[in-house]
Protein backbone atom coordinates (compact mmCIF):
# COMPACT_ATOMS: atom_id res chain seq x y z
CA UNK A 1 0.00 0.00 0.00
CA UNK A 2 1.35 3.43 -0.94
CA UNK A 3 2.06 5.62 2.04
CA UNK A 4 1.02 9.26 1.96
CA UNK A 5 2.45 12.24 3.78
CA UNK A 6 3.60 12.04 7.38
CA UNK A 7 1.58 14.23 9.73
CA UNK A 8 3.64 15.70 12.59
CA UNK A 9 2.02 16.10 15.98
CA UNK A 10 -1.54 15.31 16.98
CA UNK A 11 -3.86 15.38 14.00
CA UNK A 12 -5.94 18.35 15.10
CA UNK A 13 -8.11 19.42 12.21
CA UNK A 14 -8.47 22.88 13.69
CA UNK A 15 -4.93 23.53 12.48
CA UNK A 16 -5.83 23.00 8.83
CA UNK A 17 -8.25 24.87 6.59
CA UNK A 18 -10.88 23.16 4.47
CA UNK A 19 -9.65 22.00 1.08
CA UNK A 20 -10.29 19.51 -1.68
CA UNK A 21 -9.81 16.77 0.97
CA UNK A 22 -12.81 18.04 2.96
CA UNK A 23 -16.07 16.08 3.00
CA UNK A 24 -17.95 16.32 -0.26
CA UNK A 25 -21.27 14.85 -1.35
CA UNK A 26 -21.45 12.29 -4.11
CA UNK A 27 -24.33 12.88 -6.53
CA UNK A 28 -27.49 11.16 -5.29
CA UNK A 29 -28.20 7.79 -6.85
CA UNK A 30 -31.09 5.36 -6.65
CA UNK A 31 -30.85 1.58 -6.46
CA UNK A 32 -33.22 -0.58 -8.53
CA UNK A 33 -36.35 -1.83 -6.82
CA UNK A 34 -36.14 -5.34 -5.38
CA UNK A 35 -38.63 -8.18 -5.50
CA UNK A 36 -38.98 -10.54 -2.56
CA UNK A 37 -36.76 -13.62 -2.66
CA UNK A 38 -37.72 -17.13 -1.79
CA UNK A 39 -37.52 -17.84 1.93
CA UNK A 40 -34.05 -18.27 3.37
CA UNK A 41 -34.97 -21.86 4.16
CA UNK A 42 -35.76 -22.47 0.50
CA UNK A 43 -32.66 -20.63 -0.69
CA UNK A 44 -30.45 -22.66 1.64
CA UNK A 45 -32.03 -25.91 0.46
CA UNK A 46 -31.44 -24.95 -3.18
CA UNK A 47 -27.74 -24.10 -2.77
CA UNK A 48 -25.38 -26.93 -3.74
CA UNK A 49 -23.87 -28.49 -0.62
CA UNK A 50 -20.43 -28.53 -2.26
CA UNK A 51 -20.29 -24.79 -2.84
CA UNK A 52 -18.83 -23.87 0.56
CA UNK A 53 -16.54 -26.90 0.64
CA UNK A 54 -14.93 -25.64 -2.57
CA UNK A 55 -13.52 -22.58 -0.78
CA UNK A 56 -9.70 -22.62 -0.60
CA UNK A 57 -8.38 -23.51 2.88
CA UNK A 58 -6.36 -21.25 5.14
CA UNK A 59 -7.58 -17.89 3.84
CA UNK A 60 -6.36 -14.73 5.58
CA UNK A 61 -8.25 -11.52 4.91
CA UNK A 62 -5.68 -8.73 4.37
CA UNK A 63 -5.18 -6.39 7.29
CA UNK A 64 -5.75 -2.76 6.26
CA UNK A 65 -4.69 -0.66 9.25
CA UNK A 66 -4.91 3.12 8.88
CA UNK A 67 -1.83 4.95 10.17
CA UNK A 68 -1.17 8.67 10.59
CA UNK A 69 1.40 8.48 7.80
CA UNK A 70 -1.34 7.44 5.38
CA UNK A 71 -3.53 10.42 6.15
CA UNK A 72 -3.59 13.72 4.30
CA UNK A 73 -2.94 17.02 6.05
CA UNK A 74 -5.93 19.05 4.96
CA UNK A 75 -9.17 18.93 6.93
CA UNK A 76 -12.36 20.82 7.38
CA UNK A 77 -12.57 23.49 10.03
CA UNK A 78 -13.43 21.91 13.36
CA UNK A 79 -15.49 22.99 16.34
CA UNK A 80 -14.53 22.01 19.88
CA UNK A 81 -16.78 19.84 22.00
CA UNK A 82 -17.24 20.07 25.75
CA UNK A 83 -14.52 19.10 28.20
CA UNK A 84 -15.08 15.71 29.88
CA UNK A 85 -17.62 15.92 32.69
CA UNK A 86 -15.74 13.38 34.82
CA UNK A 87 -12.20 12.13 35.27
CA UNK A 88 -10.87 8.93 33.76
CA UNK A 89 -11.14 5.84 35.97
CA UNK A 90 -8.58 3.07 35.47
CA UNK A 91 -6.98 0.15 37.29
CA UNK A 92 -8.29 -0.71 40.76
CA UNK A 93 -10.17 2.61 40.96
CA UNK A 94 -12.37 1.50 38.03
CA UNK A 95 -13.62 -1.69 39.72
CA UNK A 96 -16.91 -1.69 41.62
CA UNK A 97 -16.95 -3.85 44.77
CA UNK A 98 -19.87 -6.10 43.83
CA UNK A 99 -21.70 -7.72 40.90
CA UNK A 100 -24.72 -6.13 39.29
CA UNK A 101 -25.44 -8.53 36.42
CA UNK A 102 -27.59 -11.62 36.92
CA UNK A 103 -26.37 -14.98 35.72
CA UNK A 104 -26.01 -15.61 32.00
CA UNK A 105 -29.20 -17.13 30.63
CA UNK A 106 -28.00 -18.32 27.21
CA UNK A 107 -24.38 -19.39 26.65
CA UNK A 108 -23.97 -21.55 23.55
CA UNK A 109 -21.43 -22.35 20.85
CA UNK A 110 -21.71 -20.26 17.72
CA UNK A 111 -20.42 -20.92 14.23
CA UNK A 112 -16.99 -22.63 14.25
CA UNK A 113 -13.99 -21.94 12.02
CA UNK A 114 -14.31 -22.36 8.27
CA UNK A 115 -10.63 -21.87 7.35
CA UNK A 116 -10.94 -18.08 7.11
CA UNK A 117 -9.37 -15.55 9.47
CA UNK A 118 -10.29 -13.33 11.14
CA UNK A 119 -13.86 -14.44 11.93
CA UNK A 120 -15.55 -10.97 11.96
CA UNK A 121 -17.83 -12.27 14.71
CA UNK A 122 -21.20 -10.52 14.57
CA UNK A 123 -24.84 -11.06 15.46
CA UNK A 124 -28.06 -9.56 16.81
CA UNK A 125 -31.32 -10.64 18.52
CA UNK A 126 -34.76 -10.16 16.99
CA UNK A 127 -38.24 -10.86 18.27
CA UNK A 128 -37.74 -14.62 18.73
CA UNK A 129 -34.45 -15.41 16.96
CA UNK A 130 -30.75 -14.63 17.16
CA UNK A 131 -28.82 -14.34 13.89
CA UNK A 132 -25.05 -14.83 13.91
CA UNK A 133 -22.92 -14.17 10.81
CA UNK A 134 -19.27 -15.14 11.13
CA UNK A 135 -17.07 -14.30 8.16
CA UNK A 136 -18.61 -16.35 5.34
CA UNK A 137 -21.34 -18.29 7.17
CA UNK A 138 -24.53 -17.38 8.98
CA UNK A 139 -26.83 -19.27 11.33
CA UNK A 140 -30.16 -18.64 13.05
CA UNK A 141 -30.88 -19.66 16.65
CA UNK A 142 -33.94 -19.85 18.87
CA UNK A 143 -33.59 -16.98 21.30
CA UNK A 144 -35.42 -18.82 24.07
CA UNK A 145 -32.97 -21.71 24.42
CA UNK A 146 -30.11 -21.15 21.94
CA UNK A 147 -31.16 -24.08 19.75
CA UNK A 148 -29.98 -23.95 16.14
CA UNK A 149 -32.86 -23.29 13.72
CA UNK A 150 -31.01 -22.94 10.41
CA UNK A 151 -27.43 -23.23 9.21
CA UNK A 152 -24.63 -22.60 9.27
CA UNK A 153 -25.03 -21.73 5.58
CA UNK A 154 -22.84 -19.64 3.27
CA UNK A 155 -23.60 -15.95 3.69
CA UNK A 156 -24.23 -15.42 0.01
CA UNK A 157 -27.21 -17.79 0.19
CA UNK A 158 -29.11 -14.57 0.95
CA UNK A 159 -28.47 -13.48 -2.62
CA UNK A 160 -29.09 -16.77 -4.42
CA UNK A 161 -31.10 -16.15 -7.57
CA UNK A 162 -30.65 -12.36 -7.33
CA UNK A 163 -30.96 -10.60 -10.72
CA UNK A 164 -32.01 -7.25 -12.14
CA UNK A 165 -29.40 -5.06 -10.45
CA UNK A 166 -25.82 -4.09 -11.29
CA UNK A 167 -23.75 -6.09 -8.82
CA UNK A 168 -26.28 -8.90 -8.55
CA UNK A 169 -23.78 -11.36 -10.00
CA UNK A 170 -21.09 -10.27 -7.52
CA UNK A 171 -23.45 -10.61 -4.55
CA UNK A 172 -24.71 -13.97 -5.75
CA UNK A 173 -21.37 -15.53 -6.67
CA UNK A 174 -18.90 -14.10 -4.12
CA UNK A 175 -18.80 -14.75 -0.38
CA UNK A 176 -16.01 -12.70 1.20
CA UNK A 177 -17.55 -11.74 4.53
CA UNK A 178 -17.04 -8.58 6.61
CA UNK A 179 -20.70 -9.11 7.56
CA UNK A 180 -23.03 -7.05 9.72
CA UNK A 181 -26.31 -8.28 11.24
CA UNK A 182 -28.86 -5.68 12.33
CA UNK A 183 -32.44 -5.89 13.57
CA UNK A 184 -34.54 -2.79 12.93
CA UNK A 185 -36.43 -2.75 16.22
CA UNK A 186 -39.08 -0.24 15.15
CA UNK A 187 -39.88 -1.94 11.84
CA UNK A 188 -39.23 -5.48 13.12
CA UNK A 189 -37.04 -6.34 10.14
CA UNK A 190 -33.58 -7.84 9.67
CA UNK A 191 -30.84 -6.09 7.70
CA UNK A 192 -27.99 -8.42 6.71
CA UNK A 193 -25.04 -7.17 4.68
CA UNK A 194 -21.57 -8.08 3.44
CA UNK A 195 -19.27 -6.78 0.74
CA UNK A 196 -18.82 -8.59 -2.57
CA UNK A 197 -17.12 -8.51 -5.96
CA UNK A 198 -16.33 -10.78 -8.86
CA UNK A 199 -13.16 -12.69 -7.82
CA UNK A 200 -11.74 -11.99 -11.29
CA UNK A 201 -12.02 -8.26 -10.51
CA UNK A 202 -10.22 -8.32 -7.15
CA UNK A 203 -7.43 -6.04 -8.41
CA UNK A 204 -9.70 -3.51 -10.12
CA UNK A 205 -13.30 -3.71 -8.92
CA UNK A 206 -16.10 -2.86 -9.13
CA UNK A 207 -16.81 -3.55 -5.45
CA UNK A 208 -20.29 -3.75 -3.94
CA UNK A 209 -22.10 -3.73 -0.62
CA UNK A 210 -24.68 -6.53 -0.75
CA UNK A 211 -27.72 -5.80 1.45
CA UNK A 212 -30.71 -8.00 2.33
CA UNK A 213 -33.75 -6.59 4.15
CA UNK A 214 -36.25 -9.11 5.50
CA UNK A 215 -39.94 -8.90 4.62
CA UNK A 216 -40.98 -9.97 8.14
CA UNK A 217 -39.59 -10.48 11.67
CA UNK A 218 -38.73 -14.08 10.69
CA UNK A 219 -35.05 -14.32 9.71
CA UNK A 220 -35.73 -17.60 7.90
CA UNK A 221 -38.25 -15.87 5.60
CA UNK A 222 -37.89 -13.85 2.40
CA UNK A 223 -35.73 -10.79 1.70
CA UNK A 224 -35.45 -7.77 -0.55
CA UNK A 225 -31.92 -7.74 -2.01
CA UNK A 226 -29.84 -4.72 -3.08
CA UNK A 227 -26.31 -4.14 -4.40
CA UNK A 228 -24.60 -0.79 -3.82
CA UNK A 229 -21.56 -0.08 -5.99
CA UNK A 230 -18.76 1.74 -4.16
CA UNK A 231 -17.52 4.90 -5.84
CA UNK A 232 -15.79 8.04 -4.59
CA UNK A 233 -17.28 11.53 -4.77
CA UNK A 234 -15.47 11.89 -8.11
CA UNK A 235 -17.08 8.75 -9.51
CA UNK A 236 -13.97 6.54 -9.32
CA UNK A 237 -14.29 2.91 -8.28
CA UNK A 238 -13.05 2.20 -4.73
CA UNK A 239 -12.82 -0.75 -2.34
CA UNK A 240 -15.20 -0.56 0.64
CA UNK A 241 -13.22 -2.08 3.50
CA UNK A 242 -14.57 -2.66 7.05
CA UNK A 243 -18.23 -1.74 6.34
CA UNK A 244 -20.45 -0.97 9.32
CA UNK A 245 -24.22 -0.35 9.38
CA UNK A 246 -26.38 1.68 11.77
CA UNK A 247 -30.18 1.84 11.91
CA UNK A 248 -31.71 5.33 11.92
CA UNK A 249 -35.32 6.53 11.40
CA UNK A 250 -34.80 7.93 7.90
CA UNK A 251 -31.96 5.75 6.61
CA UNK A 252 -29.79 2.73 7.03
CA UNK A 253 -26.41 4.40 7.50
CA UNK A 254 -23.44 2.59 6.02
CA UNK A 255 -19.81 3.53 6.65
CA UNK A 256 -16.73 2.01 5.06
CA UNK A 257 -13.01 2.67 4.70
CA UNK A 258 -12.09 3.41 1.08
CA UNK A 259 -8.95 2.19 -0.66
CA UNK A 260 -8.15 2.34 -4.36
CA UNK A 261 -8.41 -1.46 -4.65
CA UNK A 262 -8.84 -4.50 -2.41
CA UNK A 263 -5.14 -5.36 -2.52
CA UNK A 264 -3.13 -2.17 -3.03
CA UNK A 265 -3.31 1.55 -3.75
CA UNK A 266 -3.77 4.69 -1.74
CA UNK A 267 -5.94 5.20 1.31
CA UNK A 268 -8.90 7.38 0.32
CA UNK A 269 -10.54 7.93 3.71
CA UNK A 270 -13.91 6.96 5.19
CA UNK A 271 -17.24 7.23 3.38
CA UNK A 272 -20.77 7.45 4.78
CA UNK A 273 -23.85 6.52 2.75
CA UNK A 274 -27.48 6.80 3.77
CA UNK A 275 -29.90 4.36 2.13
CA UNK A 276 -33.57 5.35 2.21
CA UNK A 277 -35.06 3.16 4.93
CA UNK A 278 -38.77 3.51 4.06
CA UNK A 279 -38.15 2.38 0.48
CA UNK A 280 -36.02 -0.61 1.44
CA UNK A 281 -38.67 -1.85 3.88
CA UNK A 282 -41.08 -2.26 0.94
CA UNK A 283 -38.62 -3.38 -1.74
CA UNK A 284 -38.92 -0.04 -3.54
CA UNK A 285 -36.03 1.82 -5.21
CA UNK A 286 -34.16 3.62 -2.39
CA UNK A 287 -32.33 6.93 -2.73
CA UNK A 288 -28.64 6.74 -1.78
CA UNK A 289 -26.77 9.81 -0.49
CA UNK A 290 -23.06 9.55 0.22
CA UNK A 291 -20.27 11.76 1.53
CA UNK A 292 -16.52 11.17 1.45
CA UNK A 293 -14.98 12.47 4.67
CA UNK A 294 -11.51 12.81 3.18
CA UNK A 295 -8.20 11.03 3.66
CA UNK A 296 -7.30 13.06 6.77
CA UNK A 297 -9.58 10.89 8.94
CA UNK A 298 -9.54 7.26 10.02
CA UNK A 299 -12.35 4.66 10.05
CA UNK A 300 -15.76 5.96 11.11
CA UNK A 301 -18.68 4.30 12.92
CA UNK A 302 -22.35 5.28 12.41
CA UNK A 303 -24.63 5.62 15.41
CA UNK A 304 -27.05 2.72 15.82
CA UNK A 305 -30.45 3.21 17.44
CA UNK A 306 -31.27 1.11 20.51
CA UNK A 307 -34.69 1.03 22.17
CA UNK A 308 -38.13 1.93 20.87
CA UNK A 309 -37.88 5.67 21.55
CA UNK A 310 -36.79 7.37 18.33
CA UNK A 311 -34.30 10.25 18.30
CA UNK A 312 -35.82 13.75 18.37
CA UNK A 313 -37.58 14.57 15.11
CA UNK A 314 -35.09 15.49 12.40
CA UNK A 315 -32.09 14.34 14.42
CA UNK A 316 -29.01 13.54 12.33
CA UNK A 317 -27.10 10.32 12.57
CA UNK A 318 -23.86 10.69 14.55
CA UNK A 319 -20.54 9.49 13.17
CA UNK A 320 -17.40 9.03 15.26
CA UNK A 321 -13.72 8.37 14.59
CA UNK A 322 -10.53 7.82 16.57
CA UNK A 323 -7.49 10.08 16.11
CA UNK A 324 -3.88 9.54 17.22
CA UNK A 325 -0.32 10.66 16.66
CA UNK A 326 2.61 8.84 15.04
CA UNK A 327 3.63 7.48 18.47
CA UNK A 328 0.09 6.20 19.08
CA UNK A 329 -0.85 8.86 21.63
CA UNK A 330 -4.10 10.79 21.46
CA UNK A 331 -6.49 12.93 23.48
CA UNK A 332 -9.62 13.38 21.38
CA UNK A 333 -12.22 11.78 19.13
CA UNK A 334 -14.08 13.25 16.15
CA UNK A 335 -17.88 13.50 15.79
CA UNK A 336 -19.93 14.44 12.73
CA UNK A 337 -23.67 14.96 12.20
CA UNK A 338 -24.99 13.31 9.03
CA UNK A 339 -28.53 14.07 7.85
CA UNK A 340 -29.87 11.77 5.15
CA UNK A 341 -33.09 13.76 4.83
CA UNK A 342 -31.23 17.06 4.60
CA UNK A 343 -28.37 15.57 2.54
CA UNK A 344 -25.84 17.33 4.77
CA UNK A 345 -22.71 16.43 6.69
CA UNK A 346 -21.41 18.78 9.37
CA UNK A 347 -17.82 19.73 9.96
CA UNK A 348 -16.25 17.47 12.59
CA UNK A 349 -16.43 18.26 16.28
CA UNK A 350 -13.31 17.50 18.33
CA UNK A 351 -14.33 15.64 21.51
CA UNK A 352 -11.67 15.94 24.25
CA UNK A 353 -10.98 12.71 26.16
CA UNK A 354 -8.43 11.57 28.72
CA UNK A 355 -5.03 10.96 27.08
CA UNK A 356 -4.47 7.46 25.71
CA UNK A 357 -2.03 5.42 23.66
CA UNK A 358 -3.61 3.07 21.15
CA UNK A 359 -3.12 -0.66 21.68
CA UNK A 360 0.08 -1.99 20.09
CA UNK A 361 1.41 1.42 18.97
CA UNK A 362 4.61 -0.08 17.55
CA UNK A 363 2.56 -1.51 14.66
CA UNK A 364 -0.20 1.16 14.72
CA UNK A 365 -2.68 -1.24 16.33
CA UNK A 366 -1.38 -4.49 14.85
CA UNK A 367 -0.27 -7.67 16.67
CA UNK A 368 1.10 -7.43 20.22
CA UNK A 369 -1.45 -9.23 22.42
CA UNK A 370 0.33 -12.04 24.25
CA UNK A 371 -0.84 -15.65 24.60
CA UNK A 372 0.78 -18.54 26.47
CA UNK A 373 3.60 -20.23 24.51
CA UNK A 374 3.66 -21.23 21.68
CA UNK A 375 0.92 -18.80 20.72
CA UNK A 376 1.57 -16.00 18.24
CA UNK A 377 0.94 -12.35 19.07
CA UNK A 378 -2.66 -11.38 18.27
CA UNK A 379 -4.01 -8.35 16.42
CA UNK A 380 -5.47 -5.53 18.50
CA UNK A 381 -6.91 -3.30 15.73
CA UNK A 382 -6.03 -0.35 17.93
CA UNK A 383 -6.27 2.10 15.04
CA UNK A 384 -10.08 2.47 15.21
CA UNK A 385 -13.19 2.61 17.33
CA UNK A 386 -14.84 -0.77 17.88
CA UNK A 387 -18.34 -1.60 16.64
CA UNK A 388 -21.00 -0.51 17.79
CA UNK A 389 -21.54 3.21 18.32
CA UNK A 390 -24.72 2.58 20.32
CA UNK A 391 -27.29 5.41 20.61
CA UNK A 392 -30.20 5.70 23.02
CA UNK A 393 -32.80 8.41 23.64
CA UNK A 394 -33.95 8.41 27.29
CA UNK A 395 -36.40 11.29 26.79
CA UNK A 396 -34.53 13.66 29.10
CA UNK A 397 -31.16 12.97 27.49
CA UNK A 398 -29.49 11.31 24.50
CA UNK A 399 -26.40 9.17 24.89
CA UNK A 400 -23.77 7.39 22.82
CA UNK A 401 -21.45 4.63 24.09
CA UNK A 402 -18.35 3.40 22.27
CA UNK A 403 -14.98 1.77 22.98
CA UNK A 404 -11.50 1.16 21.57
CA UNK A 405 -8.37 -0.77 22.56
CA UNK A 406 -5.52 1.04 24.34
CA UNK A 407 -2.25 0.39 26.12
CA UNK A 408 -2.80 -0.33 29.81
CA UNK A 409 -1.89 2.56 32.12
CA UNK A 410 1.85 2.49 32.73
CA UNK A 411 2.64 0.04 29.92
CA UNK A 412 6.00 1.00 28.43
CA UNK A 413 5.94 -1.19 25.31
CA UNK A 414 3.43 -2.91 23.04
CA UNK A 415 0.89 -4.47 25.40
CA UNK A 416 -0.63 -5.42 27.67
CA UNK A 417 -3.78 -3.71 26.44
CA UNK A 418 -7.13 -2.70 27.89
CA UNK A 419 -10.48 -1.30 26.77
CA UNK A 420 -11.12 2.46 26.86
CA UNK A 421 -14.84 3.23 26.89
CA UNK A 422 -16.90 6.41 26.79
CA UNK A 423 -20.43 7.69 27.28
CA UNK A 424 -21.19 10.94 25.42
CA UNK A 425 -24.11 13.29 26.05
CA UNK A 426 -25.44 16.69 24.87
CA UNK A 427 -25.26 15.42 21.31
CA UNK A 428 -27.44 18.08 19.71
CA UNK A 429 -25.71 21.04 21.41
CA UNK A 430 -22.11 20.83 22.63
CA UNK A 431 -21.30 17.13 22.75
CA UNK A 432 -18.82 15.84 25.28
CA UNK A 433 -17.78 12.88 27.40
CA UNK A 434 -20.07 12.31 30.38
CA UNK A 435 -17.94 9.44 31.71
CA UNK A 436 -14.93 7.39 30.61
CA UNK A 437 -12.88 4.49 31.86
CA UNK A 438 -10.03 2.16 30.95
CA UNK A 439 -10.94 -1.43 31.77
CA UNK A 440 -7.71 -3.23 32.69
CA UNK A 441 -8.29 -4.93 36.07
CA UNK A 442 -5.03 -6.92 35.90
CA UNK A 443 -1.99 -7.44 33.66
CA UNK A 444 -3.82 -9.67 31.15
CA UNK A 445 -4.92 -8.02 27.91
CA UNK A 446 -8.55 -7.15 27.25
CA UNK A 447 -9.43 -5.91 23.79
CA UNK A 448 -11.69 -6.15 20.71
CA UNK A 449 -14.62 -4.95 22.82
CA UNK A 450 -18.23 -4.09 22.09
CA UNK A 451 -20.47 -2.01 24.33
CA UNK A 452 -24.22 -1.49 24.77
CA UNK A 453 -26.73 0.18 27.07
CA UNK A 454 -30.12 -1.14 28.25
CA UNK A 455 -33.30 0.91 28.73
CA UNK A 456 -32.35 1.79 32.33
CA UNK A 457 -28.97 3.20 31.33
CA UNK A 458 -26.91 0.22 32.53
CA UNK A 459 -23.83 -0.38 30.36
CA UNK A 460 -22.43 -3.80 29.39
CA UNK A 461 -18.99 -4.34 27.87
CA UNK A 462 -17.80 -7.61 26.31
CA UNK A 463 -14.28 -8.37 25.09
CA UNK A 464 -11.52 -10.89 24.40
CA UNK A 465 -9.04 -11.71 27.17
CA UNK A 466 -5.55 -13.24 26.89
CA UNK A 467 -2.23 -13.20 28.69
CA UNK A 468 1.03 -15.08 29.32
CA UNK A 469 -0.86 -17.72 31.28
CA UNK A 470 -4.44 -17.14 30.07
CA UNK A 471 -5.71 -18.78 26.88
CA UNK A 472 -7.79 -16.44 24.67
CA UNK A 473 -11.34 -16.42 26.05
CA UNK A 474 -14.42 -14.22 26.36
CA UNK A 475 -15.41 -12.11 29.37
CA UNK A 476 -17.68 -9.19 30.19
CA UNK A 477 -18.26 -6.49 32.76
CA UNK A 478 -20.95 -3.90 33.37
CA UNK A 479 -21.81 -0.60 34.98
CA UNK A 480 -25.17 -0.03 36.71
CA UNK A 481 -26.59 3.40 36.03
CA UNK A 482 -26.46 4.22 39.78
CA UNK A 483 -22.68 3.69 40.00
CA UNK A 484 -20.09 6.47 40.16
CA UNK A 485 -18.93 7.57 36.69
CA UNK A 486 -16.29 5.52 34.92
CA UNK A 487 -16.50 2.37 37.06
CA UNK A 488 -17.38 -1.19 36.09
CA UNK A 489 -18.34 -4.25 38.14
CA UNK A 490 -16.07 -7.25 38.65
CA UNK A 491 -15.76 -9.12 35.37
CA UNK A 492 -17.36 -12.48 34.67
CA UNK A 493 -16.48 -15.30 32.31
CA UNK A 494 -18.54 -16.26 29.27
CA UNK A 495 -16.10 -18.96 28.16
CA UNK A 496 -12.50 -19.77 29.00
CA UNK A 497 -10.00 -20.53 26.29
CA UNK A 498 -8.45 -23.98 26.12
CA UNK A 499 -5.46 -23.44 23.82
CA UNK A 500 -3.60 -20.88 21.73
CA UNK A 501 -3.71 -19.67 18.16
CA UNK A 502 -0.62 -20.40 16.06
CA UNK A 503 0.40 -19.64 12.47
CA UNK A 504 -2.75 -17.71 11.56
CA UNK A 505 -0.90 -14.54 10.57
CA UNK A 506 -1.81 -12.94 13.92
CA UNK A 507 -5.40 -12.28 12.83
CA UNK A 508 -7.98 -11.97 15.60
CA UNK A 509 -11.56 -10.79 15.76
CA UNK A 510 -11.70 -7.61 13.67
CA UNK A 511 -14.88 -6.87 15.64
CA UNK A 512 -17.55 -8.38 17.91
CA UNK A 513 -21.11 -7.38 18.85
CA UNK A 514 -22.90 -6.37 22.05
CA UNK A 515 -26.55 -5.85 21.09
CA UNK A 516 -29.79 -5.17 22.96
CA UNK A 517 -32.78 -7.50 22.92
CA UNK A 518 -35.87 -5.72 21.49
CA UNK A 519 -38.13 -7.83 23.74
CA UNK A 520 -38.13 -5.86 26.98
CA UNK A 521 -35.09 -3.78 26.03
CA UNK A 522 -33.16 -5.18 29.01
CA UNK A 523 -31.29 -8.30 27.97
CA UNK A 524 -27.98 -7.81 26.13
CA UNK A 525 -26.43 -10.36 23.79
CA UNK A 526 -22.72 -10.73 23.12
CA UNK A 527 -20.89 -12.78 20.51
CA UNK A 528 -17.11 -13.09 20.24
CA UNK A 529 -14.26 -15.36 19.11
CA UNK A 530 -12.24 -17.60 21.46
CA UNK A 531 -9.65 -20.36 21.20
CA UNK A 532 -10.87 -23.77 22.41
CA UNK A 533 -7.71 -25.71 21.56
CA UNK A 534 -4.27 -25.01 20.16
CA UNK A 535 -4.08 -24.87 16.39
CA UNK A 536 -4.21 -22.95 13.12
CA UNK A 537 -7.43 -21.44 11.75
CA UNK A 538 -9.45 -23.36 14.35
CA UNK A 539 -11.16 -20.55 16.26
CA UNK A 540 -14.54 -20.98 17.93
CA UNK A 541 -17.28 -18.43 18.63
CA UNK A 542 -19.67 -18.00 21.54
CA UNK A 543 -23.14 -16.45 21.93
CA UNK A 544 -24.31 -15.34 25.38
CA UNK A 545 -27.10 -13.22 26.84
CA UNK A 546 -27.03 -11.31 30.13
CA UNK A 547 -29.04 -8.70 32.01
CA UNK A 548 -28.70 -6.37 34.96
CA UNK A 549 -30.65 -7.05 38.16
CA UNK A 550 -32.10 -3.53 37.96
CA UNK A 551 -33.68 -3.95 34.51
CA UNK A 552 -36.87 -6.02 34.36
Amino acid sequence: MTMLRTVPGLLLAALAAASSHAAQARPETRLPAASASLSLKELAASMPAAQEAAAPPRIVVPRRLVTPAMKGLARQDVTLGAAPASALQAGAAAILPQDYISRIRINVEGIPSNNFAPPDTNGAPGATQYVQWVNTRLAIYNKADGALLLGPVPGNVLFAGMTGSPGADACRESNFGDPIVQYDKQAKRWILTQFGWDPADTETGPYYQCIAVSTSPDATGSYYRYALETRTRDGALAFNDYPKLGVWPDAYVLTSVLFETATEGDYLGPQVCGLERAAMLTGAAPAVRCFDLGDAFGPVLPSDLDGLRAPPRGSPNYLMSLDFNLDGSGDHLFLWRFSFTGNTLSSPVTIPVAPFTIACPGSFGGPCVEQPAPGERLDALGDRLMYRLAYRNFGNREALVVNHSVQQPGATADGPVGVRWYELRNLSTTPGVYQQGTWAPDANSRWMGSIGMDRMGNIALGYSVSGPSVFPGVRYTGRPQIAPPGRMAREAIIVNGGGVQVDTRNRWGDYSAMTVDPAGDCRLWYTQQYQAETGRFNWHTRIASLRFWSCW
